[in-house]
This record gives structure tokens, C-alpha cells and sequence, in this order.
């Protein structure tokens, strides 16, 4: 306890769940000495790291204690690691422990006074190729192959690819296991790692001021929006109930609560 606050510091599974988020009001957790582990590969024994999804929730429940309001940067960055390693199974894994924080963050907040924004920085090139039938396994390969997309070589391909990689050789994967979470797809042009490329990112966002996310914008708009919505920074006149009731109904002291998801999770910051 200092200045009348309490904190913990912690670096496994099994001391963060025991956090009590009514009695703490920082909490610092170091769970790896490099990045987190894939969700595959994820230990969760109390030995191990918790999930994404289970930090966002304990952060929220810290964090919303404080009646001035506060923001949350939550970010899933082995999603973007997974792909440079052309590692697809690894990467939708990882998206899908994404999704699960996102779910975590509606659950604990209400969309009256909570702006959640869920974006990301940039692309891969990451595509799908062909036709698989309906219910075919994602992972796998293309399964049957209409007579007119039979490759020039006859030889099998994988529904996910790359446009550059490590794994660049053509190879018949006749019996290859490309289900395994460490299998790489393949990649059209050699490269030691996968690299982004230049497809617009999608933009997600639910609570106050989220209408004004639409279409496509420059990323420097979103911390316009967050500033406008949450009354920071110049440009505050809308904060005046005469002037705009509705943004200021279920927030009277001003305060808007801020989640950016970012999906490229190392770790999580707790701004009060």
C-alpha cells in the first residue's frame, strides 16, 4: 500500500488469478522475459500466462473503480508475429483469443459510456487461393480441385498462402500435415520473413461517438475521435448538454471510457 493505493506486481497464471480487482488498484504483471506465447502453445496451469481475454477482463475491472474514467490499449501482437513466420494456424488462433478479449471488454462494459475501438496497423499477404468445397478444412488443402484450377505441376496446394515467406519451394504435399499449429504455408517469393502489405484494415467501434467511425479513415483520425468523444483537447463544445444532451446523457462528469484493441498480446497497459 502506498499513498493510500494498493498494488501488486505478479508473473504467472496462478498469482493473477488470485488478484482481487476490488482491492488493487494497480497491478503490474511480467509473465515472459520476450514476448507472450502463442495461444497454441500457451501454458495454463498456474505455472503458465493467462489469456488476452482474461487480462482485458481483470484490467477493466480495475480500472473502472475510478469514477473519473479511463483507457485501455490492449494489443494482440503475436497475431502479426505468427504471419511473418507464415505460421497460419498460429495467427487464426491468436485472432480467435482476440476475439475473445474484445467479447471480454463488451461483457464488462456498457456501450453508454464505454467508446471500444478495435482495429489494426496494417495487412499481411495473406490470401486464399482456389475453390475448396463447403466445409472444407481451412488448413487444409484444396479439396475437390475444379479441373480448371488444377496447377500447371498437377501437384496439391493449401487453401491459405502467402505472398512471400520462409517456405517458398514447391513442394507435393501429398501427406504433409499442414494442420500442425508449426507447419508454414507456402510463400510465392522467397523472404526471410513474411512482410505487410497495403490493404485498407478494417475498423470496429461500439459506444459514444462510435457512428463517426465509417468507411475508411487515415489512423490519425481515431485518436481525433477519442479525444472528441471522451471531451480532451480542444474542441469541447459538444460536451455541454445544451449543446449535444445525448453525449453527455450517461456520462454527467464527462467521462468516457477508452478501449483501442489493436490487432498486430506482449502486454497490457493500465493508464489511470
Amino acid at each position: 500500500m502506498a499513498g493510500g493505493k494498493s498494488h501488486k506486481y505478479v508473473w504467472n497464471k496462478g498469482q493473477f488469478d488470485t488478484v482481487d480487482p476490488q482491492a488493487t488498484d494497480y497491478l503490474l504483471g511480467v509473465f515472459s522475459t520476450s514476448h507472450m506465447s502463442y495461444e497454441l502453445d500457451r501454458d495454463n496451469s498456474s505455472t503458465g500466462q493467462p489469456s488476452i481475454a482474461e487480462m482485458t477482463r481483470k484490467a477493466i475491472q480495475i480500472l473502472k473503480k475510478d469514477d473519473d474514467g479511463f483507457f485501455l490499449f490492449v494489443e494482440g501482437a503475436r497475431i502479426d508475429h505468427a504471419h511473418h513466420e507464415t505460421k497460419a494456424k498460429k495467427a487464426l488462433h491468436d485472432t480467435l483469443a482476440f476475439d475473445d478479449a474484445v467479447k471480454a471488454a463488451v461483457e464488462e462494459t456498457s456501450d453508454e459510456d464505454t467508446l471500444i475501438i478495435v482495429t489494426a496497423d496494417h495487412s499481411h499477404v495473406f490470401n486464399i487461393a482456389g475453390y475448396p468445397a463447403i466445409g472444407n478444412d481451412i488448413l487444409g488443402l484444396v479439396d475437390p480441385m475444379d479441373p480448371e484450377d488444377v496447377p500447371i505441376d498437377k501437384m496439391p496446394y493449401t487453401t491459405l498462402v502467402y505472398g512471400n515467406g520462409p517456405n517458398y519451394t514447391r513442394n507435393n504435399l501429398t501427406g504433409v500435415d499442414t494442420k500442425d499449429k508449426e507447419y508454414q504455408q507456402p510463400a510465392a517469393v522467397p523472404a526471410v520473413e513474411e512482410t505487410h502489405s497495403a490493404q485498407d484494415v478494417a475498423i470496429f467501434a461500439r459506444g459514444p461517438m462510435s457512428h463517426l467511425f465509417h468507411g475508411v479513415h487515415e489512423q490519425t483520425y481515431i485518436a481525433h475521435v477519442m479525444a472528441y468523444a471522451s471531451c480532451v483537447g480542444m474542441n469541447k463544445e459538444h460536451c455541454s448538454k445544451t449543446y449535444y444532451p445525448p453525449c453527455t446523457q450517461a456520462s454527467d462528469a464527462l467521462t468516457i471510457n477508452l478501449f483501442l484493441f489493436y490487432l498486430s498480446i506482449t502486454f497490457i497497459y493500465l493508464i489511470r
